[in-house]
Protein backbone atom coordinates (compact mmCIF):
# COMPACT_ATOMS: atom_id res chain seq x y z
CA UNK A 1 0.00 0.00 0.00
CA UNK A 2 2.72 2.70 0.93
CA UNK A 3 4.40 1.46 -3.12
CA UNK A 4 1.22 2.67 -4.34
CA UNK A 5 0.19 5.99 -2.17
CA UNK A 6 4.04 6.65 -3.34
CA UNK A 7 3.35 6.17 -7.23
CA UNK A 8 0.25 8.34 -6.61
CA UNK A 9 1.73 11.36 -4.79
CA UNK A 10 4.48 11.30 -7.49
CA UNK A 11 2.35 11.91 -10.50
CA UNK A 12 -0.04 14.81 -8.67
CA UNK A 13 2.53 16.38 -6.91
CA UNK A 14 5.83 16.29 -8.93
CA UNK A 15 8.61 16.93 -6.22
CA UNK A 16 12.28 18.06 -6.25
CA UNK A 17 15.14 15.94 -4.68
CA UNK A 18 15.51 18.50 -1.85
CA UNK A 19 11.78 17.29 -0.94
CA UNK A 20 12.43 13.12 -0.60
CA UNK A 21 13.61 13.61 2.90
CA UNK A 22 10.80 15.73 3.89
CA UNK A 23 8.19 13.45 2.11
CA UNK A 24 9.60 9.71 3.90
CA UNK A 25 9.24 11.06 7.21
CA UNK A 26 5.81 11.97 6.30
CA UNK A 27 4.97 8.64 5.26
CA UNK A 28 6.17 6.79 8.17
CA UNK A 29 4.69 9.14 10.71
CA UNK A 30 1.41 8.39 8.45
CA UNK A 31 1.42 4.88 8.47
CA UNK A 32 3.24 4.38 12.36
CA UNK A 33 0.47 6.43 14.03
CA UNK A 34 -2.09 4.18 15.68
CA UNK A 35 -5.87 4.11 14.43
CA UNK A 36 -8.05 5.95 17.84
CA UNK A 37 -9.85 3.76 19.70
CA UNK A 38 -13.61 4.17 18.69
CA UNK A 39 -14.96 3.74 22.52
CA UNK A 40 -12.46 7.38 23.38
CA UNK A 41 -14.16 8.82 20.48
CA UNK A 42 -17.89 7.73 22.49
CA UNK A 43 -16.59 9.20 25.84
CA UNK A 44 -15.57 12.62 24.66
CA UNK A 45 -19.13 12.64 22.47
CA UNK A 46 -20.98 11.40 25.94
CA UNK A 47 -18.98 13.96 28.04
CA UNK A 48 -20.30 16.40 25.30
CA UNK A 49 -23.34 15.66 25.97
CA UNK A 50 -23.06 15.80 29.55
CA UNK A 51 -22.38 19.18 28.95
CA UNK A 52 -25.09 20.10 27.02
CA UNK A 53 -27.58 18.46 29.39
CA UNK A 54 -26.41 21.00 31.77
CA UNK A 55 -26.13 23.86 30.07
CA UNK A 56 -29.78 23.77 29.26
CA UNK A 57 -30.89 22.91 32.15
CA UNK A 58 -32.24 19.38 31.81
CA UNK A 59 -29.83 18.69 34.67
CA UNK A 60 -32.96 18.85 36.86
CA UNK A 61 -34.49 16.25 35.97
CA UNK A 62 -31.54 13.96 36.69
CA UNK A 63 -30.05 15.57 40.40
CA UNK A 64 -31.87 13.85 43.19
CA UNK A 65 -34.37 15.31 45.20
CA UNK A 66 -33.56 18.10 47.31
CA UNK A 67 -34.09 18.32 51.34
CA UNK A 68 -35.29 21.94 50.72
CA UNK A 69 -37.90 20.64 48.41
CA UNK A 70 -41.65 22.65 49.06
CA UNK A 71 -44.34 20.60 51.29
CA UNK A 72 -46.53 20.23 47.94
CA UNK A 73 -44.59 17.09 46.18
CA UNK A 74 -47.37 14.74 45.48
CA UNK A 75 -48.52 12.57 48.55
CA UNK A 76 -49.72 8.88 48.60
CA UNK A 77 -53.62 8.71 48.54
CA UNK A 78 -54.36 7.09 51.98
CA UNK A 79 -55.63 3.50 52.24
CA UNK A 80 -56.84 3.17 55.58
CA UNK A 81 -58.30 5.59 58.49
CA UNK A 82 -55.24 5.34 60.28
CA UNK A 83 -53.28 6.59 56.81
CA UNK A 84 -55.95 9.60 56.46
CA UNK A 85 -55.94 10.44 60.13
CA UNK A 86 -51.82 10.88 60.12
CA UNK A 87 -52.84 13.17 56.57
CA UNK A 88 -55.06 15.55 58.88
CA UNK A 89 -52.77 15.69 61.66
CA UNK A 90 -49.83 17.02 59.10
CA UNK A 91 -51.89 19.09 56.81
CA UNK A 92 -50.63 22.73 56.28
CA UNK A 93 -53.27 25.26 57.96
CA UNK A 94 -53.88 29.10 56.80
CA UNK A 95 -52.83 31.34 59.37
CA UNK A 96 -55.14 33.94 58.41
CA UNK A 97 -58.39 34.41 56.22
CA UNK A 98 -61.70 31.89 56.27
CA UNK A 99 -62.42 28.03 55.57
CA UNK A 100 -65.37 27.90 53.31
CA UNK A 101 -66.95 24.34 54.02
CA UNK A 102 -70.36 24.12 51.44
CA UNK A 103 -72.52 21.03 52.01
CA UNK A 104 -74.95 20.05 49.30
CA UNK A 105 -77.78 17.93 50.62
CA UNK A 106 -80.66 16.23 49.09
CA UNK A 107 -83.01 15.84 51.66
CA UNK A 108 -86.16 13.05 51.05
CA UNK A 109 -89.25 14.82 52.04
CA UNK A 110 -92.38 12.40 52.83
CA UNK A 111 -95.60 13.72 51.41
CA UNK A 112 -97.93 15.11 53.48
CA UNK A 113 -101.58 16.41 52.78
CA UNK A 114 -101.90 14.09 49.75
CA UNK A 115 -98.38 14.94 48.32
CA UNK A 116 -96.01 12.54 47.18
CA UNK A 117 -92.48 11.87 47.92
CA UNK A 118 -89.98 14.07 46.85
CA UNK A 119 -85.32 14.53 47.25
CA UNK A 120 -85.17 18.26 47.18
CA UNK A 121 -81.75 19.82 47.38
CA UNK A 122 -80.19 22.10 50.23
CA UNK A 123 -77.17 24.11 50.27
CA UNK A 124 -75.40 25.15 53.74
CA UNK A 125 -72.25 26.85 53.72
CA UNK A 126 -70.60 27.75 56.56
CA UNK A 127 -66.95 30.20 56.58
CA UNK A 128 -65.06 29.51 59.66
CA UNK A 129 -62.43 32.23 60.52
CA UNK A 130 -58.68 31.91 61.70
CA UNK A 131 -58.82 34.93 63.80
CA UNK A 132 -59.76 34.83 67.45
CA UNK A 133 -63.03 36.98 67.69
CA UNK A 134 -64.20 36.89 64.02
CA UNK A 135 -67.70 36.17 63.40
CA UNK A 136 -68.94 32.57 62.21
CA UNK A 137 -70.99 32.93 59.33
CA UNK A 138 -73.36 30.22 58.08
CA UNK A 139 -76.41 29.68 55.38
CA UNK A 140 -78.82 27.66 54.55
CA UNK A 141 -80.79 28.02 50.97
CA UNK A 142 -82.65 26.20 48.73
CA UNK A 143 -81.08 25.50 45.24
CA UNK A 144 -84.33 25.15 43.52
CA UNK A 145 -83.37 21.25 42.82
CA UNK A 146 -85.61 18.57 43.40
CA UNK A 147 -86.47 14.87 41.68
CA UNK A 148 -90.01 13.30 42.62
CA UNK A 149 -89.61 9.92 43.97
CA UNK A 150 -93.18 8.85 44.24
CA UNK A 151 -96.91 10.18 44.23
CA UNK A 152 -98.08 13.57 43.07
CA UNK A 153 -95.47 15.97 43.64
CA UNK A 154 -96.20 19.25 45.90
CA UNK A 155 -95.16 22.99 45.15
CA UNK A 156 -91.26 24.00 45.55
CA UNK A 157 -92.70 26.16 48.14
CA UNK A 158 -94.24 23.33 50.13
CA UNK A 159 -91.35 21.61 49.73
CA UNK A 160 -89.02 24.10 51.10
CA UNK A 161 -91.22 24.90 53.97
CA UNK A 162 -90.94 21.52 54.98
CA UNK A 163 -87.25 20.88 54.51
CA UNK A 164 -86.75 24.04 56.65
CA UNK A 165 -87.28 22.08 59.10
CA UNK A 166 -84.24 20.16 58.97
CA UNK A 167 -81.42 18.78 59.19
CA UNK A 168 -79.07 20.20 61.66
CA UNK A 169 -75.71 18.55 60.49
CA UNK A 170 -73.69 19.37 63.79
CA UNK A 171 -74.76 19.77 67.55
CA UNK A 172 -73.44 23.50 67.97
CA UNK A 173 -73.96 26.59 67.81
CA UNK A 174 -70.85 29.39 68.03
CA UNK A 175 -70.86 32.81 66.91
CA UNK A 176 -67.58 33.88 66.99
CA UNK A 177 -64.04 32.04 66.46
CA UNK A 178 -62.49 29.85 68.41
CA UNK A 179 -65.15 27.10 68.21
CA UNK A 180 -65.83 23.27 69.11
CA UNK A 181 -68.05 21.11 68.64
CA UNK A 182 -69.47 20.13 71.43
CA UNK A 183 -70.69 16.31 70.98
CA UNK A 184 -66.33 15.47 70.66
CA UNK A 185 -66.62 16.11 74.56
CA UNK A 186 -69.94 13.55 74.60
CA UNK A 187 -69.36 9.91 75.94
CA UNK A 188 -70.20 7.46 73.00
CA UNK A 189 -72.89 4.42 74.04
CA UNK A 190 -72.32 2.52 70.97
CA UNK A 191 -73.11 -0.89 71.40
CA UNK A 192 -72.18 -2.41 67.93
CA UNK A 193 -69.68 -0.74 65.23
CA UNK A 194 -72.90 0.36 63.21
CA UNK A 195 -73.66 2.85 66.46
CA UNK A 196 -70.28 4.34 66.68
CA UNK A 197 -69.74 4.99 63.35
CA UNK A 198 -73.70 6.59 63.13
CA UNK A 199 -73.12 8.32 66.69
CA UNK A 200 -69.61 9.77 65.10
CA UNK A 201 -72.10 11.72 62.36
CA UNK A 202 -71.96 15.10 64.15
CA UNK A 203 -67.62 15.10 64.80
CA UNK A 204 -67.28 13.99 61.43
CA UNK A 205 -69.75 16.91 59.51
CA UNK A 206 -69.23 19.90 61.75
CA UNK A 207 -67.65 22.31 60.38
CA UNK A 208 -66.32 22.90 64.09
CA UNK A 209 -64.43 20.53 64.37
CA UNK A 210 -60.41 20.56 64.12
CA UNK A 211 -57.90 18.40 61.51
CA UNK A 212 -56.58 17.05 64.85
CA UNK A 213 -60.04 16.51 66.27
CA UNK A 214 -61.29 14.29 63.60
CA UNK A 215 -57.92 12.26 63.05
CA UNK A 216 -58.67 11.24 66.62
CA UNK A 217 -62.29 10.26 65.21
CA UNK A 218 -60.83 8.54 62.96
CA UNK A 219 -58.61 6.53 65.07
CA UNK A 220 -61.09 5.46 67.36
CA UNK A 221 -63.54 4.01 64.64
CA UNK A 222 -60.46 2.64 63.30
CA UNK A 223 -60.40 -0.06 66.89
CA UNK A 224 -63.28 -1.75 65.25
CA UNK A 225 -62.57 -3.98 62.49
CA UNK A 226 -66.25 -4.20 61.45
CA UNK A 227 -65.81 -0.55 60.02
CA UNK A 228 -64.37 -0.92 56.91
CA UNK A 229 -62.14 1.02 54.49
CA UNK A 230 -63.14 0.94 51.09
CA UNK A 231 -60.86 3.47 48.72
CA UNK A 232 -62.17 6.30 50.91
CA UNK A 233 -65.74 4.56 51.98
CA UNK A 234 -65.79 4.01 55.41
CA UNK A 235 -69.12 1.74 56.51
CA UNK A 236 -70.23 -1.11 58.07
CA UNK A 237 -71.78 -4.40 56.95
CA UNK A 238 -75.21 -3.96 57.25
CA UNK A 239 -75.27 -0.31 58.54
CA UNK A 240 -77.24 2.46 56.83
CA UNK A 241 -74.53 5.03 57.93
CA UNK A 242 -71.96 5.75 55.16
CA UNK A 243 -69.02 8.09 55.25
CA UNK A 244 -66.84 9.24 52.18
CA UNK A 245 -63.61 9.89 52.79
CA UNK A 246 -61.23 11.59 50.10
CA UNK A 247 -57.87 9.84 49.96
CA UNK A 248 -56.22 12.76 49.05
CA UNK A 249 -56.64 14.96 51.51
CA UNK A 250 -57.94 12.40 54.40
CA UNK A 251 -61.15 15.13 54.51
CA UNK A 252 -64.45 14.16 55.07
CA UNK A 253 -66.41 14.17 51.30
CA UNK A 254 -69.72 12.80 51.73
CA UNK A 255 -72.46 11.08 54.09
CA UNK A 256 -75.33 8.73 53.12
CA UNK A 257 -77.67 8.79 56.26
CA UNK A 258 -75.58 9.88 58.55
CA UNK A 259 -77.06 10.37 62.21
CA UNK A 260 -78.88 14.37 62.28
CA UNK A 261 -82.11 15.81 63.93
CA UNK A 262 -83.99 15.53 60.93
CA UNK A 263 -87.85 14.41 60.58
CA UNK A 264 -87.25 11.36 58.51
CA UNK A 265 -86.39 10.30 55.13
CA UNK A 266 -83.09 9.81 53.16
CA UNK A 267 -80.18 12.20 53.64
CA UNK A 268 -77.05 12.24 50.88
CA UNK A 269 -74.46 15.14 51.66
CA UNK A 270 -71.30 15.95 49.35
CA UNK A 271 -68.93 18.22 51.44
CA UNK A 272 -66.69 20.78 49.55
CA UNK A 273 -63.72 22.44 51.37
CA UNK A 274 -61.90 26.00 50.41
CA UNK A 275 -59.81 28.27 51.71
CA UNK A 276 -60.70 32.11 51.03
CA UNK A 277 -59.52 35.88 52.21
CA UNK A 278 -63.02 37.53 52.71
CA UNK A 279 -66.61 36.03 54.10
CA UNK A 280 -69.99 37.47 53.20
CA UNK A 281 -70.96 39.83 55.69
Amino acid sequence: MRDVLDDDLAELYPVRGSDDVRLARLREQLFAEKPRSRSLRWVGIAAAAVAVVMITGLVVTLRPASRDAPATLPTVPARSLLEAATMLETAEQPTSGFQHVKYVLWQQIDGRDGWGITDVQFQYDAWMPVDKGETVVIYRRPTGERRAIAGDQAPLDVLVEEGNRGPVLWSTFCAAAPCQEESLGLPLNAKTPADKLFQSSFALLSPFTTNKEKAAVYRMLAESPEIRWDNGKVSVEGGKTEFTIDPTTGKVSGAEDPMVVYGGGKLSIAVTYDWVAQRPS
